[in-house]
């Protein structure tokens, strides 16, 4: 009985704690984001045919030029990797189909600032 009241209070106080760091909020381009290096943020657009990356410092855009970043994608038992392109502000990425629901997008790389870049976002 003790075990159990125990278990039930651990498990309680581990998902209370992992609430913020599962949840991402929405980006001004209306993507996930999440904080990559320290003090970039990431924001991940994911349209029918294409992924927009766009990275910023404290709050200011980075350059998307010279950025060396990967994206990974396991979508159910597909794996598949996507080069990134600079366009304007931000860079994007051609997709063959749709990225289903639970989808993983990982990003990983340098910025052109130097920094690392290792993000992970789900397909909602």
């Amino acid at each position: 009985m003790k075990r159990t009241i125990l278990n039930t209070a651990l498990l309680t106080l581990a998902l209370a704690l992992s609430g913020p760091a599962v949840a991402q909020k929405v980006g001004k381009h209306g993507g996930q984001t999440a904080v990559v290096a320290g003090h970039h943020d990431a924001e991940l657009v994911i349209q029918p045919t294409k992924l927009l990356l766009y990275l910023s410092n404290h709050g200011k855009p980075l350059s998307a030029k010279d950025n060396a970043i990967k994206v990974t994608i396991q979508d159910g038992s597909k794996k598949s990797e996507i080069r990134l392109k600079v366009e304007a502000d931000h860079l994007v990425g051609a997709l063959d189909a749709p990225l289903n629901k639970g989808a993983i997008v990982l990003l990983s790389g340098k910025t052109d600032d130097g920094h690392g870049v290792s993000a992970r976002f789900t397909v909602k």
